[in-house]
């Protein structure tokens, strides 16, 4: 059954017959003799068996590196079955979930391959090389300023990705639209609109409109431009796509983060190529000793052209893909709805309402003018037991019945 009643967090509260035959075992009469009996011993004899049947306290630095630096809620649940305590990201009921949490709930990645470490890895590659072997020259030959510009210019490429990788994309909270039905974990009998789309008029067009589903995984109504992501298993507000080489989902709270991150490590590649090059040259306009000729100045300089090399090859696939997603938000299109409705021209009648037919605008809105909003997961808030939102509910029988079919 579900009660409704008015939590710290103000959201409704599942609670279990259990819980209700555990309320009424605490009345009974045989009970309350028991507990006038273990009253009538010393308090010694108390106390003595107290210290026996208390758990014993996991070791501090066991416990940061558990709980506080890295968490893994479905392993703790896994080893604390009955831990009912904590914050809400320490506590999670749906072993199909992947998220891991870092440094309190403030950050956050995908169980997986870690592929957004090897990225990671490869973008601080040519810093060091380059911090230990050719700024110096740089410093003293060309000017301090091209130094510090390349730092400074690689300091905001790996922050902003950093941001894009390890912040909430924009998930939302599931179990918020069920019927009072529920009986093994499972909805029973589920009213008909939730396996139809909802249509609702869009601002200023009386023709087209923006389509609303329920999610059978979630079991919410997924606001618009919201999709649900099949590798994290959970809604995503204003979905774009799920990333690899992030290991997140790229959504409405940190889509402007990729695409700054996308920018900058173009520039940063573009820049470095530049000034490799002119270090590598540097013989033809200035004085160099032992350079006369190219194949000198490679022998003198070989970091340099490596740097050449690294910058090219790191270069093509992010400046594809901000070539990509410069069109995507010069139209104010998601990559989701572009390769659902444009690209594979399912729906020839589509019509992309988030369109101000405006490039500067929309370019706008998607590169400086678009709200990252709040989490609306709250997962640094306190726990309360039996929050619905963290209970596991199955997916609707005819939504998976329909899913094994295809």
């Amino acid at each position: 059954m579900i009660s409704t009643n008015d939590s710290s967090a103000g959201y409704p509260v599942l609670k279990s017959s259990l819980t209700l035959n555990h309320i009424s075992l605490n009345s009974h009469p045989e009970e309350v003799s028991l507990r006038q009996t273990q009253s009538s011993r010393s308090k010694h004899d108390y106390h003595h068996e107290e210290i026996k049947v208390r758990s014993r306290s996991l070791p501090f630095i066991h416990r940061f590196i558990t709980n506080w630096l890295i968490m893994d809620p479905v392993l703790k649940r896994k080893y604390q079955t009955h831990s009912s305590s904590g914050k809400n990201y320490e506590i999670e009921k749906d072993p199909d979930v992947k998220f891991v949490f870092f440094f309190g709930g403030r950050l956050l990645s995908i169980k997986g391959k870690p592929i957004n470490i090897i990225t990671g890895a490869l973008i601080v590659i040519p810093v060091v090389i380059y911090c230990i072997f050719e700024a110096k020259w740089q410093w003293h030959h060309l000017s301090p300023a091209v130094v510090i510009t390349f730092i400074y210019i690689w300091l905001l490429a790996f922050c902003h990705f950093w941001k894009a990788a390890t912040s909430d994309a924009g998930m939302l909270p599931k179990n918020l639209h069920i019927p009072k039905s529920i009986n093994n974990e499972k909805v029973d009998n589920p009213p008909d609109e939730y396996f139809n789309s909802i249509t609702l008029p869009s601002y200023g067009n009386t023709k087209d409109g923006v389509v609303v589903k329920y999610c059978s995984t979630c079991h919410i109504w997924r606001p618009p431009r919201t999709s649900h992501c099949g590798t994290c298993q959970v809604c995503i507000l204003n979905h774009d796509h799920h990333c690899v080489f992030l290991n997140n989902c790229v959504g409405e709270r940190n889509y402007m983060y990729f695409l700054w991150f996308l920018l900058l490590a173009c520039v940063g590649c573009i820049y470095l190529l530049i000034i490799s090059i002119v270090q590598l040259c540097y013989y033809q306009i200035g004085e160099v000793s032992d350079v006369a000729s190219m194949s000198q100045s490679v022998k003198h300089f070989p970091l340099s052209l490596f740097l050449i090399i690294y910058s090219i090859v790191a270069l093509l696939y992010p400046l594809l893909l901000l070539a990509f997603h410069l069109f995507l938000t010069s139209q104010n299109i998601t990559t989701r709805e572009y390769l659902n409705n444009v690209y594979k021209r399912k729906h020839n009648d589509f019509v992309n309402v988030f369109d101000t037919h405006s490039i500067a605008k929309n370019l706008y809105i998607n590169w400086f003018g678009s709200s990252r909003g709040v989490n609306l997961t709250f997962p640094r808030d306190k726990y309360q037991p039996g929050d619905i939102r963290y209970e596991k509910i199955e997916p609707l029988e005819l939504f998976s019945i329909e899913y094994e079919r295809k």
